[in-house]
């Protein structure tokens, strides 16, 4: 393993497997989860600290937001570790692409073949579920778990007596999104549709259709205001502000030769990361376009090989990782001092 320290706000290395998912903790360190089952600890600075062999094939990754946990998602299912690497606990219960921490970091949901687990820091067992097919994606709303799966989201209370709520689709969902205003849930479907629910309002939803492939990657920016979606080679942003997003035609970012993969809202939402196919990690503005006008990038970061993730720390520094096994970490030019 390699490790070149670039300038304070900039690094990049190797770690020695391919990328499939980064978290940053609140103290600027790294997690890298490889396609072969490595989590690699970073530090700030980009010196590799701990390299750590899990299971085969890591999926997902997410620190908690105490710093203290690490929950890793691969094919065999969930690991929780402690802040310097040590497993405290795994599950080997299915395949699990998602993992999340509650906001004060008590509690992990995450989706192991086809049931919703809900853990304690510790790796103790609160609650579980079954759908009836593969949970591709798991996110909190407030102290309910959203589960997407095919037939819809499920919404659970943590409570064994109590049924979910249920926002209905007819096909596989592939991608979850809640706003962090929490009106919104949204998913992106293997039939390239995007889906939206109104929270708490039964009936109220829409659809996107258009897109030229299925959406495997949607985010909210940190205010709420606007979705940014994948489903092909575009990024495209719909406006949730007033209303929401009813009648309004979207802003399309454009930059890639190859199908998005990855998107990433920065903390204070005024940029958006797009990592591709093509080995481009692409940085806009978005609330700079316009509805219907394609937008080109402001920054681009490139590398030889398919760019598989992307993340952002505390500080605004974007974390980008690539199938060669390279990681960097890259503060946008405004923001460095």
């Amino acid at each position: 393993m390699n490790a070149a320290v670039l300038p304070a706000h900039s690094w990049r290395i190797n770690v020695d497997d391919a990328v499939a998912a980064l978290s940053a903790a609140p103290d600027g360190r790294v997690a890298v989860a490889g396609a072969e089952g490595s989590l690699v600890l970073v530090s700030g600075q980009g010196a590799i600290e701990r390299r750590r062999n899990l299971s085969r094939g890591c999926l997902a990754v997410h620190w908690s937001p105490a710093g203290d946990r690490i929950a890793v998602g691969s094919i065999h299912g969930v690991d929780i570790l402690d802040a310097d690497g040590t497993v405290l606990c795994s599950r080997r219960k299915g395949w699990c692409a998602s993992v999340a921490w509650s906001a004060d970091g008590s509690r992990l949901a995450a989706g192991v073949g086809s049931a919703v687990m809900i853990l304690d820091a510790e790796g103790n067992e609160l609650f579980s579920a079954e759908r009836d097919s593969t949970v591709t994606a798991v996110a909190w709303v407030n102290r309910r778990v959203a589960t997407a799966a095919y037939g819809g989201v499920h919404v659970y209370h943590a409570s064994p007596t109590a049924a979910p709520d249920i926002l209905p689709f007819t096909g596989s969902l592939l991608a979850l999104a809640i706003s962090p205003d929490r009106r919104w849930a949204a998913s992106g479907n293997q039939d390239a549709t995007l889906h939206v629910w109104r929270i708490g309002r039964g009936g109220d939803e829409l659809e996107m259709s258009g897109y030229p492939t299925k959406i495997s990657t949607l985010e909210f920016s940190p205010d709420s205001a606007l979705l940014a979606s994948g489903g092909g080679q575009d990024v495209t942003v719909w406006d949730f502000t007033g209303p929401g997003p009813r009648g309004r035609t979207p802003r399309i970012l454009r930059a890639h030769d190859a199908t998005v993969t990855a998107l990433a809202w920065s903390p204070h939402g005024d940029l958006l990361a797009a990592a591709a196919g093509d080995g481009q990690v692409a940085l806009w503005e978005p609330r700079r376009g316009r509805p219907g006008r394609p937008l080109a990038a402001r920054d681009i970061l490139s590398e030889q090989a398919p760019a598989t993730a992307i993340s952002w720390d505390a500080t605004g520094r974007l974390l980008a990782g690539w199938s060669d096994a390279t990681v960097v970490a890259h503060m946008p030019a405004s923001l460095r001092s």
